[in-house]
């Protein structure tokens, strides 16, 4: 489990030196930019892969520093950072591009990085109360 352990936390590590790349290569790319919303937008998608990237380190750690990690807990990274790459990807498109029609894919990201969050509250609840009863 220490490969699974390791491997979220190299993603979300990799994932935050992209949002912090992102951001710095946008401030100069967007400059010529006179739209605020799609400068607003091109923000969002930065500072949620940040906050998306340190969830994944965060969820490597905890299940790193847990003896038997549960198979619930180990699923909760896959939606964080599939939501993420939908969220944030979709954000990154729209304020680029002209492809308007990727605000509709936004959502479907949103979605799974809630799943993910609360699949992680779940199994951390579950964890919490299995320990309860073995005491």
């Amino acid at each position: 489990m220490r490969v699974i352990t390791s491997y979220w936390i190299f993603v979300g590590a990799t994932l935050a030196f992209l949002s912090v790349l992102f951001g710095a290569a946008g401030a100069h790319w967007l400059e010529a930019l006179k739209d605020l919303d799609l400068k607003n937008t091109y923000e969002t998608a930065v500072r949620f892969q940040m906050f998306n990237s340190l969830g994944l380190m965060i969820i490597g750690l905890i299940i790193n520093l847990k003896l038997t990690p549960s198979k619930l807990l180990s699923c909760s990274p896959f939606f964080i950072l599939l939501g993420t790459i939908i969220f944030c990807g979709s954000l990154y498109i729209i304020s680029l591009s002209s492809l308007k029609w990727f605000g509709a894919v936004a959502p479907v990201g949103g979605v799974l990085l809630l799943a993910g969050r609360l699949i992680m509250g779940i199994a951390i609840l579950n964890e919490r109360g299995r320990r309860n009863n073995t005491e």
